[in-house]
């Protein structure tokens, strides 16, 4: 499994996560959103729309991206950049 944190420096807006989210589904990995304290964790699957889109991920956030499968580094560093074009920065 590869893991990769960044920071949401600005709000992801819907259109943003849905194509974020069209964009995972290339990949054979599975893509996980993980964000929020210890007592209040979520995982959401990026390649899910419906999750993308009720993401309630705010401003300020540190964000941990996973990717576990047989194209894994190239799926995090694929979606990393993606994350990146959308002004999330490294953590």
């Amino acid at each position: 499994m590869r893991v990769h944190e960044f920071k949401i420096e600005g709000e992801l807006d819907r259109d943003e996560l849905l194509r974020i989210s069209s964009q995972a589904s290339q990949f054979a990995s599975d893509i996980k959103l993980t964000f929020g304290d210890e007592d209040n964790q979520r995982i959401v699957d990026v390649k899910s729309l419906l999750g993308m889109m009720l993401l309630p991920i705010h401003t300020g956030s540190v964000v941990r991206l996973s990717a576990r499968g047989r194209d894994e580094l190239e799926a995090l560093e694929y979606m990393c950049g993606l994350f990146e074009q959308h002004g999330c920065a490294p953590h």
